[in-house]
């Protein structure tokens, strides 16, 4: 593995590590479910001639999601991201034995 690749694993690491902060935050994790709660309980309560209301709220209630989904995924990378670091520097060690 070579210093470029490195590199980019520590970089994936660090936006895991704030990723897990934002997860972490009771802030945050509050905004989230507000704001799920407040456009699936107004998307349910559309009439019937609001189409162009309830496409908008299911697009919001999505995107809310889709945030999540992103963050989670940084997540993830940057735990394979550390594993893939630690077994490196394993690797190195025991070469030097």
């Amino acid at each position: 593995m070579n210093d470029q690749e490195q590199a980019k694993l520590q970089q994936e690491v660090n936006q895991s590590n704030k990723a897990k902060d934002l997860f972490d935050n009771p802030l945050v994790k509050e905004s989230f479910d507000k704001l799920k709660n407040l456009y699936s309980t107004s998307l349910l309560n559309t009439g019937a001639n609001e189409t162009d209301t309830r496409e908008k709220l299911w697009l919001a209630y999505n995107i809310v999601g889709k945030v999540e989904q992103h963050l989670q995924e940084i997540l993830d990378t940057g735990k394979l991201a550390s594993k893939q670091l630690e077994d490196f520097r394993t690797q190195i060690k025991n070469q030097k034995f």
